[in-house]
């Protein structure tokens, strides 16, 4: 953490830059909404991974757009919360065992990465092909290094 920091001045320029390598952070669509543009989002390894079994993968999914929150309760709201559920059944649940895909969001004060919008995906030993192409052939920052 702290060579990226003197490298980029911060982890957020970091992921925009070298892991995100977004020019911007506007979205082309208009809102979330169920059919995502590909461009709008990217699903990543986890870069600093939770301590989980071997067989799990971390993933990442950061999106250009907000995730709504319930002022009141920091949760996502009931909508938001359909909207990435079926996200994440298209994706991954349509290629896995539903009971091998859990997906979570962290509410605000738990976050790592405020500016931009992202939430967790962990896989059970998912077929690595599989994980590749979403990733578009992703790998863990550990293995960069």
């Amino acid at each position: 953490m702290a060579q990226i920091k003197v490298a980029y001045g911060s982890v957020l320029e970091f992921i925009i830059q070298e892991r995100l390598c977004w020019d911007d952070l506007k979205p082309k669509g208009t809102s979330l909404n169920v059919v995502w543009r590909t461009d709008d989002y990217k699903i990543l390894y986890n870069d600093w991974p939770y301590g989980v079994e071997k067989d799990i993968i971390h993933l990442v999914v950061w999106t250009k757009f907000a995730l709504e929150d319930d002022p009141v309760t920091d949760d996502l709201t009931p909508r938001a919360r359909m909207e990435i559920d079926e996200f994440v059944g298209r994706i991954f649940r349509s290629r896995m065992a539903a009971e091998r895909v859990v997906w979570f969001k962290n509410w605000r004060s738990l976050k790592s990465v405020h500016s931009i919008e992202h939430f967790h995906v962990m896989l059970k030993a998912p077929d690595l092909e599989f994980v590749h192409e979403i990733t578009k052939g992703d790998v863990p920052l550990v293995e960069k290094i």
